[in-house]
């Protein structure tokens, strides 16, 4: 069964410094130089959650794709996302893609350059359905691990209750929403959920 990880910035937005005690040093000097302070917790946060889940304590247990995505070797397959108060952490053993969005307006221009008439159409109804698109657009990318060299507006998410094939590759989506937040999961296992686990300061860095 997939796994889905969450912190909430609530919990650590006193815990900067700390956190950064516990990370790899390439992982500590990239928080570091995000000037936006919550930005950097995110990315200090995420790199806990990296080391918590999945063991990564050296920045040379991990491998890059050419277009910059991390992984294992060997797996499991993982995906991070972070927005505003939230960071996530899904994991599986295929690929899986994940992407969360705090509530933001409808933005045509975005639409114009990466959703499909039907997606647009659909979008256009509610906020909550343009930021369904788009978190299913990113968790897509993700999974595929191409970013957006591989143009969003080439494929349809919808409806997003059935299998898709994108770019040769079989996936499903799980749409959720995190505390009025949504997130969509893009993963190709055969599952039809997903477990849930929040991680609090004393599961990082007590």
């Amino acid at each position: 069964m997939p796994q889905i990880y969450f912190c909430d910035m609530e919990n650590f937005e006193h815990l900067y410094e700390e956190c950064l005690l516990f990370l790899p040093p390439k992982r500590r000097a990239k928080a570091e130089r995000i000037i936006n302070k919550n930005q950097a917790l995110l990315s200090a946060v995420s790199g806990l959650m990296l080391r918590k889940v999945l063991g990564i304590t050296d920045d040379k247990q991990l491998c890059y794709n050419e277009h910059g995505k991390p992984f294992f070797e060997h797996g499991p397959f993982f995906s991070l996302s972070h927005s505003r108060k939230f960071a996530m952490l899904a994991v599986s053993k295929e690929e899986i893609g994940i992407d969360i969005e705090m509530n933001r307006d409808i933005n045509e221009g975005i639409m114009k350059r990466c959703f499909t008439d039907e997606e647009a159409e659909f979008a256009r109804m509610s906020t909550e359905n343009y930021l369904r698109i788009w978190t299913a657009k990113e968790a897509v990318l993700k999974l595929l691990g191409t970013g957006f060299s591989f143009s969003p507006k080439g494929f349809s998410v919808l409806p997003f209750d059935e299998e898709h094939e994108i770019n040769g590759v079989k996936m499903r989506f799980f749409c959720g929403e995190l505390k009025d937040a949504p997130f969509t999961a893009a993963y190709c296992e055969n599952e039809n959920d997903f477990s849930f686990r929040e991680l609090l300061p004393e599961d990082l860095i007590y």
